[in-house]
């Protein structure tokens, strides 16, 4: 059972095949790897006040691309795959995969308030407070939204598992019983080098309504800058990223009150995130923003084309790699271009900017073979 699949608008691929199955398919026209499993030996009850969440990066990256196309795997699928064979081929692992991203993903939401840290040892706190300071001056939220770090560290903690299975676990009526099921996951991360060491323990990136939370797993950051793109540009595109999602929640009435993509219902995943694409890359480029010099643009551009989907027929596509970055670039230019640099948009200049220029990302004329 997949994780807030149900309760809420969770925009993922194949989100009830993810927890259903495992299947590690990947031809050449997949841009995905497909990773799941049912067989947890514990289940939990699946909360429905998280409100919207939306590009939850996880669901996206593991599953499965649904139809052939001319969209072309990126390096940051050969990524995947070097971390999910092993995965596959440990029977320990395997079989605690979806409960242990479950885990993750309820403390990430629920649990964890108190002072965050951000990469493995906190290496990247300093730059990720830094980005959450700007993007609430630059897009005027101050003290609106909240960022966890999400750690496989997690899964070794004793309390934070206890605190998950207390209050979601089925048939669990005390913290004796939770304190029992959270040594049980210790005394499996005991027999596996895998558990939690995986980076797919803690691939999370999402934002979500509940209070205005933003989740960043270490194993995401860490994946994507294996692909080629340098870590702080990984940690400050994904935040800018979802902290466009806030936007988008916080508008979402006025901006689509039929939907993101009125014409094609199917397309809204697609819409809004090409959008949030667009807003970061805008706020990235930005003289007011994270200042990236054109020494920096092409890695950010290859940031979004890294993190796109051929999922086409999938209701939570979330846009090609060629598309992605063209998004990427429309924000890019639109900040480079200015005439006043040290001007910025509103949140509905720029959202009216993107509806006026989405179908120039959209086109066959985005296709790119890396």
């Amino acid at each position: 059972m997949a994780l807030l699949c149900g309760g809420v608008t969770f925009l993922t691929v194949s989100c009830e095949n993810e927890m259903e199955q495992m299947d590690m398919k990947a031809t050449s026209s997949q841009n995905k790897v497909s990773l799941a499993t049912g067989h947890d030996k514990f289940a939990l009850k699946l909360p429905t006040d998280a409100g919207p969440i939306s590009e939850n990066l996880r669901n996206a990256i593991v599953g499965e691309a649904v139809a052939p196309s001319e969209c072309y795997n990126t390096q940051f699928v050969a990524v995947q795959r070097k971390y999910a064979a092993p995965l596959v081929a440990d029977p320990i692992a395997f079989g605690n995969y979806s409960l242990y991203t479950q885990v993750n993903q309820l403390y990430s939401i629920y649990f964890d308030r108190g002072e965050q840290y951000f990469g493995v040892e906190g290496e990247y706190t300093q730059l990720v407070n830094k980005r959450e300071r700007e993007l609430a001056k630059f897009w005027n939220m101050p003290n609106e939204i909240t960022v966890n770090g999400q750690h496989g560290a997690t899964l070794d903690n004793r309390e934070a598992i206890a605190d998950v299975f207390e209050n979601f676990g089925v048939g669990v009526t005390s913290r004796e019983q939770a304190y029992a099921i959270a040594d049980e996951f210790l005394a499996d991360n005991a027999k596996s080098p895998l558990l939690p060491e995986s980076p797919y323990f803690s691939l999370d990136g999402f934002a979500t309504s509940y209070d205005q939370l933003i989740v960043i797993g270490d194993g995401l950051v860490q994946m994507v800058s294996e692909s080629g793109v340098e870590a702080d540009i990984v940690w400050t595109g994904i935040l800018a990223h979802e902290w466009a999602h806030q936007i988008q929640f916080k508008n979402s009435g006025k901006w689509y009150p039929n939907g993101g993509a009125a014409s094609d219902p199917s397309e809204d995943t697609r819409y809004t995130e090409l959008e949030a694409d667009f807003l970061a890359a805008y706020y990235m480029t930005h003289k007011r923003g994270a200042t990236y010099n054109s020494k920096r643009v092409e890695q950010f551009f290859n940031l979004f084309f890294q993190i796109g989907d051929c999922g086409f027929a999938s209701p939570g596509h979330h846009g090609t790699p060629a598309q992605r970055m063209a998004a990427a670039q429309l924000g890019f230019g639109l900040a480079d271009s200015a005439q006043k640099q040290g001007h910025i948009m509103s949140i509905e200049e720029a959202h009216q900017y993107f509806v006026a220029n989405v179908g120039k990302i959209v086109t066959p004329a985005t296709v790119y073979v890396p």
